[in-house]
This record gives C-alpha cells, sequence and structure tokens, in this order.
C-alpha cells in the first residue's frame, strides 16, 4: 500500500468524531465552505474542478475528478443547526471493484462503511463490510469477527491477502485495541478487539 498516490487523504484523525463542514448556500448554489480543523472553522477552496449542487432534501454533493475516479461525497445537516456530516460516498470511472455507495453512519441493516482518517468509524446492528480505500491512520469500532469484515479496494493493485501481509510493518495489541502498522502514517486501529477476535478469514482483498 503506498501512500504516494493524490487520491489518498490527509486527514488527521480525530478520534469520537465525525468530520463537519459548513457551507453558503445562495439561490440554491454552494458559495463557500468551511471544514472544522483545529478547534475552528477553515475556508476551504472551491476549485474549477469542482461541483457543488444542493437537492431539494437539502443534501449537498460534491463531485471532484481524481486521480483514480470522480469521487461524489454528500453531506447533510440531519439537525438542522447548520453543521453538515458527510454521510455517504461514490466513485465513477474509478479502479474501485465497489460499486455500492458508502456510508458514514451506519443503519440497522447491512452497510458497506467508509472507512476514512478523521472519522468515527461504526459499524450497527448488521453485518457490515468495512472498506478501506486509502492510506491513514484508520480507526474501526465496533467490529465484530464472523460479522463483520475488512475489506480492502484501494485500486492500487492489490492482488491477495498474502499481498497485503507483503506490506505490514507490525501487528499489534494496545491494550483493548488492536493495531495494524504498514509504516509511518498508515495504521489500522480496531477499538476493543483482541487479537484472539480477529482472524485473516475477516479480511478481503478487491483487484
Amino acid at each position: 500500500m503506498s501512500s504516494g498516490s493524490d487520491d489518498f487523504n490527509d486527514d488527521s484523525p480525530q478520534s469520537g468524531s465525525h468530520k463537519q463542514f459548513k457551507f453558503t448556500i445562495s439561490n440554491g448554489v454552494v458559495t463557500q465552505v468551511h471544514e472544522f480543523k483545529d478547534g475552528s472553522y477553515e475556508s476551504k477552496s472551491i476549485d474549477a474542478d469542482d461541483i457543488y449542487t444542493v437537492g431539494a432534501n437539502g443534501v449537498v454533493e460534491h463531485r471532484e475528478l481524481k486521480l483514480l475516479g470522480t469521487e461524489i461525497t454528500r453531506y447533510a445537516d440531519v439537525d438542522s443547526d447548520g453543521v453538515y456530516n458527510r454521510i455517504s460516498e461514490q466513485w465513477i470511472g474509478s479502479r474501485f471493484v465497489l460499486k455500492d455507495d458508502l456510508k458514514y453512519s451506519p443503519t440497522d441493516g447491512n452497510d458497506f462503511i467508509a472507512v476514512r482518517g478523521g472519522e468515527d468509524c461504526h459499524g450497527g446492528k448488521g453485518s457490515d463490510d468495512f472498506v478501506i480505500r486509502e492510506a491513514n491512520h484508520l480507526r474501526i469500532g465496533d467490529f465484530f469477527s464472523g460479522d463483520d469484515d475488512l475489506v480492502f479496494d484501494t485500486g492500487l493493485g492489490l492482488t491477495s491477502r498474502d499481498h497485503l501481509v507483503s506490506f505490514i510493518h507490525e501487528i499489534r495489541q494496545e491494550g483493548d485495541n488492536f493495531v495494524v502498522d504498514f509504516g509511518p502514517g498508515i495504521s489500522i486501529t480496531l477499538v476493543g478487539v483482541h487479537s484472539n477476535q480477529i482472524s485473516w478469514d475477516d479480511v478481503s482483498v478487491l483487484s
């Protein structure tokens, strides 16, 4: 797993929270975007390849052309306080194998959950697939072996679990958390999971 691709997000991990955004919307058009970082909202530039649309239900959709395809991210203000969270992502024309939408908040059913840096990643009551597409410090809560799966769908040519293993620097237990370390800046932490509660049968590699 290389971190050299521009598609790999450089979000700072913020355990226990979801990323927060504010949008200035005028006549149905997004004119300003602010992201909460380091205790305050910071302005994000809207480039020529950033396309924001606002649906009739108030959901903001952002389309951005990236190296691996077009990323579509949807944001919702669920409690009408002016603060938006990412609710789902979708990719078009990408090298990712999985074409379904990925959710940021689980349901009571079986979900594909987006695992992203800076997000409080949790599953729900169903059997969930935690889909990993970026190299970052990633944290996953509510993982249950036998019910849930870790799915590596990077679009960067991982061919098998053995190929994935070749990139692992260290596997360790940190208190009640199981940590897989891929080197500087890249790790996966399974919160509340011990080494006897997970196996390679819980891991899938899509290529």
